[in-house]
């Protein structure tokens, strides 16, 4: 709660700078190269039955979730309600979420749903979905945003600890979902933890690239994972 007291006395602005919020209030953890802040991501929709992955939220999802946070608060909704608010508006926006969307479509999971398409997950029926990150809180490296590979979090005590404290907890809420890594990186983070007993979750649908517009090799990854993919969810007992 700390942190959100802190965030409710900030002032309401149309946008914030790095300066505003890469501040030591808001310091969870630092060394050398990495620094980790808090942001209201929080919020865990335990009765979801598909679970999206990140790696860790980036600058731009960061300065949303402070905006959000502080005009649900200023009109008077309760923590909860704001930090719900705040995955809602800040998870997967953009050309990313087209992106997700179009291959989620692609491999059938709206159809296992009953839904028309998986973009509802984040419209009508976002009572199904849960949106994360396998380091909850934005990290940085020297001031930019950490892409999850250098340093590795397989490697990195202090990203590891993070993913351990929170991530294990988190995903453990969930029986039967659907676990969908976006990227290598996280899944590789899921994989290891399932290897070492961490989570005993077996429905990670692997090799699911991430839908970045950055990454440029998404098209031949989907296409060279898509059977494996589309016969997991096809097994999936939904």
């Amino acid at each position: 709660m700390k942190y959100l007291d802190r965030i409710k006395d900030e002032p309401r602005r149309e946008s914030y700078t790095k300066a505003d919020l890469l501040k030591n209030d808001y310091l969870i953890a630092s060394e050398t190269d990495l620094d980790i802040y808090y942001a209201p991501f929080d919020y865990i929709n335990k009765d979801a039955s598909v679970v999206i992955v990140g790696i860790t939220p980036g600058w731009t999802q960061m300065e949303k979730s402070y905006r959000t946070l502080i005009t649900e608060l200023n009109k008077g909704n309760s923590y909860e309600n704001a930090l719900r608010k705040v995955k809602s508006e800040s998870s997967f926006a953009g050309s990313m979420r087209t992106n997700l969307v179009k291959m989620l479509d692609e491999l059938g999971l709206h159809k296992k749903l009953n839904i028309t398409s998986t973009s509802e997950l984040f419209g009508a029926n976002s009572d199904l979905l849960h949106s994360t990150s396998a380091l909850r809180y934005p990290v940085f490296t020297f001031g930019k945003n950490y892409t999850g590979s250098t340093p590795s979090p397989l490697k990195n005590k202090l990203l590891w600890s993070q993913i351990e404290t929170h991530l294990v907890s988190e995903i453990s809420m969930f029986i039967d979902a659907l676990i969908v890594p976006l990227g290598k990186n996280v899944n590789d983070i899921l994989l290891e933890l399932k290897s070492s007993g961490s989570i005993s979750n077996n429905n990670i649908l692997s090799g699911f690239p991430h839908p970045s517009g950055a990454n440029g090799h998404r098209a031949k990854q989907f296409e060279a994972n898509k059977t494996q993919m589309m016969k997991k969810i096809e097994q999936w007992q939904y």
